[in-house]
């Protein structure tokens, strides 16, 4: 068998999550691994079944796991919690997840391997993993061909992404070149510069990741990566420490009243927002709107004054937001997310909760649902 053919043969039959437990950034590359002589039993999620066919493959003795085996499973946003940071988008090496910026993210249920590695990035933890069992738990396991596509387009979408980056980069040189010899020192300072602080900042953020993965699945070349994400990360701090930071841009008077102005505007909006919020009388809304549009006047007269050329506004009409509706979703998701977690504890120790305490969850998601559909239809 050729070394070409034996990759195949072992990647047919990892499970393709793509979930980096085995200490490689998929299943392919530990394929290569197995195929270069690497151990058949670091895939906690293709467990013991997964090790008994590799060695009946390659003709080796089977091994114990050497991490605890992880049952099939998905991810499930809680979507009430979602502040779209697309940060769980990012992360996902199959492109199960969909949403923008700013809006909400859920998960595709059927694209979904169960890799948790949309878990860690999450900054407001609105991420579960809950468990697949019986047919749900097949139907997955014979899923594995399409997680394998979904992952390979993943990797072509990212390359065909750095090479626009790298194309773009590279059209926008010819125009760096051109700029006058008097102004490129100082604007080549300042670049530099930032360039240093954003490669500080990113080398901070890369290895701090890397130890959060660490810390839940630790093995050697892990530890590897984050000593060398550690020394790059002080290279990156001491190059800054000793670049010139450039000298601060001092604000003319106009630039100063313009933002003291923008400053007011912004609390006397929020006084009003907040007096509306709590019910309050028709003459103190009236007086905070008052002082809103008195704000709003002294605003207009300081950019006109500042010198600073005025912003092209694109002003699109919103819909205020339906407090009541907030508050009845909300209760929905937690009294959904207070179900799952209980039925998750019962059926791994009926002795874990009062038996009581199932149906009253249900009965508390079920109170949720009635109230948010009326609300609804009213």
């Amino acid at each position: 068998m050729s070394a070409l053919i034996s990759i195949q043969a072992i990647d047919a039959l990892l499970p393709q999550t793509q979930c980096g437990k085995c200490g490689h950034p998929g299943c392919k590359p530990y394929a290569e691994g197995i195929a270069n002589g690497e151990a058949i039993n670091k895939c906690p999620p293709g467990g013991t079944a997964t090790i008994h066919a590799l060695a009946r493959l390659l003709q080796v003795p089977e091994l114990p796991l050497e991490l605890p085996e992880v049952p099939p499973q998905i991810a499930l946003i809680r979507e009430a919690e979602c502040i779209g940071c697309t940060k769980c988008i990012q992360a996902c090496p199959v492109d199960a997840i969909v949403g923008a910026a700013k809006l909400m993210h859920t998960v595709i249920t059927a694209e979904c391997t169960g890799c948790e590695l949309c878990v860690a990035p999450c900054p407001v933890d609105c991420i579960d993993i809950l468990p697949l069992a019986g047919r749900e738990a097949d139907q997955q396991r014979a899923r594995a061909d399409q997680f394998r596509s979904r992952h390979e387009a993943h990797l072509a979408r990212l390359e065909r992404d750095e090479a626009r980056r790298k194309a773009e980069r590279a059209a926008r040189t010819p125009a760096v070149s051109a700029a006058t010899p008097t102004a490129q020192p100082a604007a080549s300072t300042d670049d530099s510069y930032k360039r240093l602080k954003i490669e500080a900042a990113m080398a901070k953020v890369v290895l701090a990741k890397a130890e959060k993965q660490l810390a839940q699945r630790g093995n050697a070349e892990l530890q590897r990566q984050v000593d060398e994400l550690r020394q790059a990360a002080e290279r990156a701090q001491q190059a800054l420490e000793q670049a010139t930071p450039p000298a601060p841009a001092v604000p003319t008077a106009g630039i100063a009243a313009l933002k003291q102005a923008k400053i007011q505007f912004a609390l006397r909006r929020a006084e009003l927002d907040k007096a509306t919020r709590q019910g309050a009388d028709d003459a103190t809304l009236q007086a905070l709107r008052a002082h809103l549009e008195a704000a709003a006047q002294a605003l207009h007269a300081a950019e006109e004054a500042s010198g600073k050329p005025l912003p092209d506004l694109v002003r699109t009409d919103k819909q205020p937001v339906d407090h009541k509706l907030r508050e009845l979703k909300t209760e929905h998701a937690y009294a959904r997310a207070e179900l799952q977690r209980l039925e998750r504890r019962l059926s791994a120790n009926p002795e874990a909760a009062p038996a009581d305490s199932l149906q009253q969850a249900r009965q508390r998601l079920a109170n949720a649902e009635r109230q948010l559909h009326d609300y609804q239809q009213s």
